[in-house]
């Protein structure tokens, strides 16, 4: 199992598409959801995106634009009695950023001419437009649980296709691409509650200390142990919102020896006490 794949596990979050529908031009339309990842697909005909009226996508079916970081966007087609259809959805992370987030670009647009060239990802693509279409009993429960998958191929997709443009990029996909610290990646989010230093981090990583924390910081973007604790405190507000677990048994699991120490640290981090997070989650 991957870094990536232990923190889908521990990421919580609801997806929804929310919108299918069929637009003849000229016609436009504004988007905003705050705190929220979004993404639109071009099931039919074609449109333009612009961001800040100033960054213009042409969008054509088969394309799929995704936000991983909620941006304000318009978009529209101003020709004449031209029919496009679009099917669009939210991912609602809790407000919770998160490593595999924070790593991807402000914005992705994914042609079909790309997403052609791996097959699972327009087996998806085409699943998601017959779904929307068919109208079927449980169509939306299935549209929401396709759209969870959907994330999880973005993902994917930009590792496998953008592996050549990681240069000078930082952040947990550019150190997953990096066979020495990936190991320690690995190792790391596999067991968020040994006590992990950056001498047993770069052991992990066959790599003298120096050179491992040097590189860590160049390719990921944060020393070793900060990069550790915000993985800690990201996984266990997670863990605070979605299970009943007592707060001191979180604390044990990610890291922490006590509770007054963990919630000294999370309410540092997050501005609110741990208790506040789990009460709310009751209410």
């Amino acid at each position: 199992m991957t870094a990536i794949d232990q923190l889908f596990k521990s990421i919580f979050f609801d997806a929804n598409i929310y919108l299918h529908s069929e637009f003849c031009s000229p016609w436009n339309i504004d988007s905003d959801n705050p705190k929220q990842s979004s993404f639109h697909v071009v099931a039919y005909g074609n449109c333009a995106l612009s961001i800040n009226d100033t960054d213009i996508h042409q969008l054509n079916a088969g394309d799929l634009i995704f936000f991983p970081r909620n941006i304000k966007h318009h978009m529209f087609n101003n020709g004449e009695k031209i029919t496009t259809t679009l099917i669009c959805g939210k991912l609602d992370f809790g407000g919770i950023s998160n490593p595999i987030l924070d790593a991807l670009p402000e914005v992705m647009h994914i042609k079909a001419s790309q997403m052609d060239k791996y097959p699972w990802f327009k087996s998806l693509f085409q699943q998601i437009i017959n779904e929307a279409e068919s109208g079927s009993e449980g169509s939306q429960i299935i549209l929401d649980k396709l759209a969870e998958i959907l994330f999880i191929y973005v993902v994917r997709y930009y590792i496998k296709c953008d592996q050549n443009n990681h240069i000078n990029k930082q952040g947990l996909l550019t150190g997953m691409a990096d066979t020495q610290l990936s190991r320690a990646l690995i190792a790391m989010h596999s067991d968020l509650s040994e006590p992990w230093t950056v001498q047993s981090l770069a052991d992990e990583s066959a790599m003298s200390r120096s050179a491992f924390s040097n590189k860590f910081n160049l390719m990921v973007g944060k020393t070793p142990l900060q990069y550790l604790t915000i993985v800690r405190l990201q996984c266990a507000y997670q863990k605070l919102q979605a299970s009943n677990d007592s707060i001191i048994s979180i604390a044990l699991s990610h890291g922490y020896r006590s509770e007054a120490a963990f919630s000294k640290v999370f309410k540092k981090f997050y501005g609110v006490s741990p208790g506040k997070i789990k009460n709310k989650n009751k209410n």
